[in-house]
């Protein structure tokens, strides 16, 4: 087999999952890639809010003809509200697949966060357990992930996108 990781064969390879690195205020997030469609800058994006909404929506966004629901990351995970003012705020456009009547369908949901990062490749098999994780955390998880020291809260984003309180 050839030491060079770029010679090694997909199937060898195949394991890896490349993912989108995000913080909300000083949590380190990761979502899968597969699951983010667009990255957008929150000052850019004009919201409208919906009133009697849960407090974690900000609102609505017209994104080229597709009405979208932006919330809150932090606030719907119980974590520090947005500052919705700093430049580093974005949106994250994701997709989560949902089964509803024996259907499968998508369901597109916009996620403000305080910083988006990079992307990494990861295995997902040498995740851990997400029960060290903080309690407000741990149902939307997939698990925890060590990487070169620094430690990613994995997203499970349809764990999110089927949670009644969304």
């Amino acid at each position: 087999m050839p030491s060079d990781p770029s010679l090694t064969p997909d199937s060898a390879r195949s394991n890896k999952t490349q993912y989108v690195i995000f913080e909300q205020e000083q949590t380190r997030l990761a979502i899968a890639l597969t699951s983010v469609r667009e990255v957008l800058r929150l000052s850019e994006q004009r919201l409208t809010p919906i009133p009697n909404s849960p407090d974690f929506v900000l609102g609505l966004t017209n994104l080229r003809g597709d009405i979208l629901t932006i919330a809150d990351f932090g606030k719907f995970l119980g974590l520090q509200p947005l500052n919705l003012n700093h430049a580093d705020s974005r949106i994250l456009i994701v997709e989560a697949p949902t089964l509803q009547d024996s259907t499968r369908s998508l369901i597109i949901l916009g996620l403000a966060v305080s910083h988006v990062d990079t992307v990494v490749t990861l295995d997902p098999q040498q995740m851990r357990s997400a029960a060290e994780a903080s309690a407000s955390l741990v149902p939307f998880l997939q698990g925890l992930y060590n990487h070169q020291g620094q430690l990613f809260s994995v997203i499970d984003i349809e764990a999110i996108a089927t949670c009644s309180g969304w």
